[in-house]
């Protein structure tokens, strides 16, 4: 009977810590703190660049769903940028978004580099 009660509040104990919530999409991502999300933007000539780092727990790797992950973070950021700064960009090519990955497979954390230079619409 006690490993019965036992063996209950382990597995919700487990159901509880596993729930998450949504994260927070009607503001910016410059206004959105993301703990697995880090950005850094800087001025270029003809616009600025945004490199995006993030990263994920997977148990089991899923690397092309992050590095779709990493280009919409990268491409949103730029949009979200070009916004706060008044001016319109030229769409952003998914194929000039440069993307590599790594695994740490001692915490199981997926993570990624995205870079992507914005230029002014002329």
């Amino acid at each position: 009977m006690i490993m019965k009660t036992k063996t209950l509040a382990l597995s919700a104990a487990l159901a509880l810590a596993a729930c998450t919530h949504p994260a927070d999409v009607s503001r910016p991502l410059t206004e959105v703190e993301d703990k697995n999300a880090h950005f850094e933007v800087k001025d270029a000539a003809a616009g600025f660049t945004v490199e995006a780092r993030y990263s994920r727990y997977q148990f089991v790797p899923e690397t092309s769903a992050l590095i779709t992950a990493c280009r919409q973070l990268a491409t949103a950021r730029a949009y979200d940028e070009a916004k706060r700064r008044g001016h319109e960009i030229e769409p952003i090519n998914d194929q000039t978004i440069r993307v590599s990955t790594g695994r740490n497979i001692i915490n199981a954390r997926t993570s990624c580099r995205a870079f992507v230079e914005a230029r002014w619409k002329r």
